[in-house]
């Protein structure tokens, strides 16, 4: 029985497979340092790691780049390129698949930047997010500059 994380920020809803998340953290304190990648806002250290905290505010289209580091959750995640870390409100939960619909994302319309999936959970619309390809996006400093996405490349 799969399960996900349903998470909140902004106008966001965001799902992740309970398999890749890691931890859940109140309250780490966020380190912005100079010359992050742009959908970098900062770096958290946890357990004497540095773990980049991504800005998602590339993806709900709203600029909350300075509400990222205040936010009282931090989702650690395992990606194939090490953890990551997203902001989150409190409003979390955990919910196994059967309790909601699961729809793929098929055509490019749809398709948005690092949303594998739709899950609607309470007629919520959570976008399934792809950790692994976020990670590698937005972390590494080789993509294109590009104003609406924080310079990260769009996936093609």
């Amino acid at each position: 029985m799969k399960r996900y994380g349903l998470f909140r920020f902004g106008t966001l809803n965001y799902a992740l497979s309970l398999l890749q998340i890691q931890k859940i953290k109140q309250g780490l304190e966020a380190y912005p340092l100079p010359r992050l990648p742009g959908a970098v806002a900062a770096v958290l250290v946890d357990d004497d790691q540095l773990v980049p905290l991504l800005d998602l505010s590339w993806i709900q289209k709203e600029d909350l780049r300075h509400e990222v580091t205040k936010q009282g959750y931090q989702v650690l995640i395992d990606s194939e390129y090490g953890t990551v870390a997203l902001p989150a409100e409190v409003t979390g939960r955990i919910v196994s698949e059967q309790k909601g619909t699961l729809s793929e994302v098929v055509t490019a319309k749809e398709k948005e930047f690092g949303t594998v999936a739709k899950f609607v959970y309470q007629r919520i619309e959570y976008n399934i997010l792809d950790i692994n390809f976020l990670a590698i996006e937005l972390t590494q400093g080789f993509w294109n500059s590009r104003s609406d996405t924080g310079g990260a490349r769009r996936h093609q």
